[in-house]
């Protein structure tokens, strides 16, 4: 009996000594490898359609279009742009007889909203222009993913041929004014001017 249960033991030893040499300890001074959090992706943001209905239900009590919004409008015509682990919102938030108005929102990883002002350069009897931040832009606009660039062409009257042309670039967190043009209007006749051709204010 004390030999069988002596066998027994010895077999055991044998069978834990294989085992632990399967998986042999980390060498001395090196830790255990620690658990990483995955990186954030865009698949951790939700659906184009659930960022641009969470936008859109706050649109109005956050008073995002500054005065502006129609809803018909914005639920139609706003587009959702990913970009990289957080997304933009362009709002349209109104048209008007021959541009319309937009707003924009970051979208955080974590969901949150940031609504974004865009920097722009005014005529000013005080000095040749002044630089503002406003909520909304009115123009026709055109938003390049792959680049990050934001392009506003605002004209100052039907015809389009005076007014401003801005260029903002996407920073991760917000559109930074990256160029600045601007033509004034004339009562004479002349030349037609190419928006990319008008005279630049910024920088």
């Amino acid at each position: 009996m004390r030999q069988t249960n002596l066998g027994q033991t010895l077999l055991t030893v044998l069978l834990l000594t294989a085992i632990a040499g399967c998986n042999p300890p980390p060498p001395s001074g090196s830790a255990a490898p620690e658990a990483t959090a995955a990186p954030v992706s865009e698949s951790d943001l939700p659906a184009d359609e659930v960022i641009l209905q969470t936008v859109l239900d706050q649109a109005e009590s956050q008073d995002i279009c500054d005065g502006f919004y129609q809803p018909e409008v914005a639920e139609a015509e706003s587009q959702v742009y990913r970009l990289g682990d957080r997304a933009l919102v362009e709002l349209q938030c109104a048209t008007a007889a021959y541009q319309s108005v937009y707003a924009y929102v970051a979208v955080q990883p974590d969901g949150s909203l940031q609504p974004l002002t865009l920097d722009l350069f005014y005529p000013s009897e005080a000095g040749p222009f002044e630089r503002t931040s406003e909520p909304t832009v009115g123009g026709l606009t055109s938003f390049d993913p792959e680049t990050g660039l934001l392009t506003v062409f605002s004209k100052a009257r039907g015809v389009g041929d005076c007014g401003s042309l801005a260029e903002y670039r996407w920073t991760g967190n917000e559109l930074e004014l990256a160029t600045f043009r601007y033509q004034e209007c004339s009562d004479s006749p002349g030349e037609f001017v190419e928006p990319a051709d008008y005279p630049q204010v910024y920088p």
